[in-house]
């Protein structure tokens, strides 16, 4: 992508980067990246409007920017910033992107992080390397969930009209039993075409997460991770799944996204 949220940095006779750290009360981490790929952050601006560098340690190096404070508001801007530099790098390099506000004490706190979890920050980096993540959301475009779901599934229908049979007011009871049904029906429905469209972009896909949907019109929310330069065969395969639906369902996909979804960004912050 040619647009994103992190901007390079005026170059100045200033020093920048670990000489300025020392007056510094955090260091916002971003994303852990191979070693070799450490000089792809310089000249990004982050979080506070902090110059962006690298802390290496064997193979792996971190990307920070110093901080006033040892917490970050989630701030719009700096919410944008942190998306930006790790947008910015993914354009080029593995990345293991590091929830928003991650804040070390320091410079040796960081190389700790690195030294301890060397071997697994490599073998996440090998597995998102050359790959960016694709989002695919699947909801129900109906007026009324409910309704839609009576109007095909016998079982519901039945246990629906034996509930309201005659205009009764339905107990407590029955309103859970009615519930019960119409949220097993959901649910084998997304499992249904869960699979359906799995098997579509299966073939193009390195690997492929189900998240769990947040509302009831929602059939499905995928991550997907897929090979760099092949975003027009995922988007391809995702018309090919949508072929398969009929209009009650709208399909949206989106990205590419650093690797949020494929990686454990979760350690322990020694001093």
């Amino acid at each position: 992508m040619s647009n994103h949220a992190a901007s390079r940095a005026q170059a100045t006779d200033e020093p920048m980067g670990a000489q300025q750290t020392a007056a510094k009360s955090g260091r916002c981490l971003y994303a852990m990246v191979y070693a070799a790929q450490a000089g792809l952050c310089d000249g990004l601006v982050g979080v506070a409007e902090g110059p962006v560098y690298a802390i290496s340690e064997g193979q792996v190096a971190a990307v920070v920017s110093d901080v006033p404070n040892k917490r970050i508001r989630p701030e719009r801007r700096h919410l944008a910033a942190h998306q930006g530099i790790l947008r910015a790098l993914s354009e080029e390099a593995a990345v293991l992107p590091m929830a928003f506000g991650t804040i070390a004490d320091g410079e040796e706190s960081i190389r700790t992080i690195l030294r301890s979890n060397q071997d697994d920050f490599l073998a996440q980096l090998r597995r998102v390397e050359g790959k960016v993540e694709m989002g695919l959301k699947v909801v129900w475009a109906v007026p009324n969930i409910f309704e839609y779901f009576v109007g095909f599934h016998a079982p519901l229908r039945e246990l629906r009209d034996e509930v309201f049979r005659g205009g009764r007011e339905p107990s407590q009871a029955d309103k859970i039993e009615l519930g019960r049904a119409f949220d097993t029906a959901l649910k084998e429905e997304r499992a249904r075409h869960l699979a359906t469209v799995a098997d579509a972009l299966r073939p193009v896909c390195s690997e492929i997460r189900a998240n769990e949907p947040h509302e009831e019109r929602e059939v499905m929310n995928l991550a997907c991770l897929i090979p760099r330069d092949t975003q027009a065969d995922f988007e391809a395969a995702v018309f090919e799944a949508a072929r398969q639906f009929d209009n009650n369902y709208s399909f949206d996909y989106s990205g590419p996204w650093p690797p949020f979804n494929f990686v454990n960004g979760e350690f322990q912050v020694q001093d």
